[in-house]
């Protein structure tokens, strides 16, 4: 190779200095600690309040847009859309102050309210829901085949069923005020959920087809509103305020309906019955059917609802007591720690006196009630529920000045009632508009208040402590139909 082909070698120096190595490490590394902090905060926020509220403050924006679009020049539409936007403002403005459980309650009024408009048939997620259950509970919506069980209060729809196990209860509240209570070993199938939009006349059917429900109806509903609990051979309707029985056994097709206040009527076997106050009525296969009596409940005298029982010196003893029953030969008395009583502590069905002592119960909340049986062996309905505790012996220290935590996780209105759940401390003294609430061993407690009137409405809730600390909460709710 000569001289002239021997390929030529260029080297191009460049000088760096040391400063610039250290800029562009601090870069890096500051670049890494951002997106290390971003990560974190995004984590630490998922699933808080803050999060949560936000999300929903954007589903309501996206439902407002639909809503308006779909409302055009309707005036009840556009009344409706301007209440959802009221309340989207409401949210935003407990957002920025930080306010996130009371921001999350007025984005979801809002979502309702936009939720109507664009269906056109109404906001069917607060039309009917399970808003407590205890035990094995579970759900078959109308367009799944599955069943699933229940991880927290759902809404349900026209089509859902829902199915209680031997130790599982579930209590269900629909937009027309009633409240239903799933017996357990019982299924019910939501059936029609109605409103007139003109009149505001309500319909309400659930169908039990095994099991039995009991069901406490309301007034507050526009004439020629029912509420319906249908089986395989009768109907039973009720169009005032009314309590009452509804059960099936489908292995023999009886059905039963037992009336315990107010009035309904049963359509059986071609013919209406009205049915008063301690009437029964027994329908067996669409065909025969028996009228009878049943004893009135026992009033509860001992001890008083809510009553605490120190535990000084080893359990307790518990004396309950109530009031005599003229046909009754014997009682039923049923003590739980659970409000359903889902789970029993005792069952004891064959009670001859109208008082027991409990001895050696353990620390924890209490529920009892009584039934009355005559001597033809029909039980009454079982009287009020009342609740007591039995609690360590622990002095009340004057240095407590803290009070008692108090948050709400759901603040939802279903027509003219109020859904609340939250937690407190627990042991703590909880009331809703002057209204004692059960507050459960874990500080939990789920409440269903009416709201007074139409429109805006204020709620108070107050938590105390054993020490006499006060946590006191104001929050306002819109109610759009009373």
């Amino acid at each position: 190779m000569t001289q002239r082909e021997r390929p030529q070698v260029l080297l191009d120096w460049a000088t760096v200095s040391y400063r610039s190595i250290m800029r562009a490490t601090v870069l890096v590394v500051l670049v890494a600690a951002l997106g290390g902090l971003f990560y974190y905060l995004r984590a630490s926020l998922r699933g808080s309040p803050e999060e949560l509220a936000l999300l929903d403050i954007g589903r309501a924006e996206r439902l407002l847009r639909e809503a308006g679009q779909a409302a055009g020049a309707e005036p009840a539409r556009a009344a409706s859309v301007g209440r959802a936007d009221r309340l989207l403002k409401d949210a935003r403005a407990a957002f920025g102050r930080r306010g996130f459980p009371e921001a999350r309650a007025a984005a979801l009024q809002s979502q309702a309210f936009s939720e109507r408009i664009i269906t056109g048939t109404g906001d069917e997620s607060f039309a009917a829901r399970i808003f407590r259950f205890e035990g094995d509970v579970k759900v078959k919506r109308a367009s799944e085949f599955a069943w699933s069980s229940l991880s927290a209060n759902a809404a349900l729809k026209v089509g859902d069923q829902i199915k209680t196990s031997s130790n599982g209860s579930a209590q269900i509240i629909y937009f027309d005020g009633t409240i239903t209570t799933i017996k357990p070993g019982s299924l019910v199938e939501i059936r029609e959920l109605s409103e007139d939009p003109a009149t505001r006349v309500r319909k309400v059917q659930e169908k039990v087809n095994w099991g039995g429900v009991s069901a406490t109806t309301s007034d507050g509903n526009a004439e020629g509103s029912v509420h319906e609990v249908a089986t395989a051979s009768s109907t039973t309707r009720a169009s005032s305020r009314a309590q009452f029985d509804v059960s099936f056994d489908a292995g023999s097709g009886r059905a039963r309906t037992e009336v315990h206040s107010g009035t309904t009527e049963v359509q059986a076997a071609g013919t209406v019955h009205t049915l008063q106050p301690l009437d029964r009525l027994d329908v067996a296969n669409g065909e025969s059917v028996a009228l009878a009596s049943i004893p009135p409940s026992p009033g509860l005298l001992d001890p008083a609802d809510s009553r605490v029982f120190l535990a000084v010196s080893g359990a307790p003893e518990v004396l309950l007591r109530w009031g005599a029953i003229d046909a009754a030969g014997r009682y039923r008395l049923q003590l739980s720690r659970t409000a359903l009583f889902s789970g029993m502590v005792l069952d004891k069905p064959d009670v001859h006196s109208t008082s027991v002592r409990i001895p050696g119960l353990g620390e924890g909340t209490y529920y009892w009630r009584v039934a009355a049986i005559d001597a033809a062996g029909t039980e009454s309905a079982f009287s009020e529920i009342r609740r007591f505790k039995v609690s360590p012996a622990r002095v009340r220290t004057a240095e407590d000045r803290i009070p008692p935590a108090l948050q709400l996780s759901e603040f939802l209105p279903s027509g003219h009632l109020l859904i609340i759940n939250g937690r407190t401390e627990p042991g703590a003294l909880l009331s809703i508009e002057g209204q004692a609430i059960d507050v459960y061993d874990d500080g939990t407690f789920t409440a269903v208040v009416r709201m007074k009137h139409e429109g805006n409405n204020e709620v108070t809730i107050v938590a105390q402590d054993s020490a006499g600390n006060e946590n006191r909460q104001r929050r306002s709710v819109f109610v759009e139909s009373f």
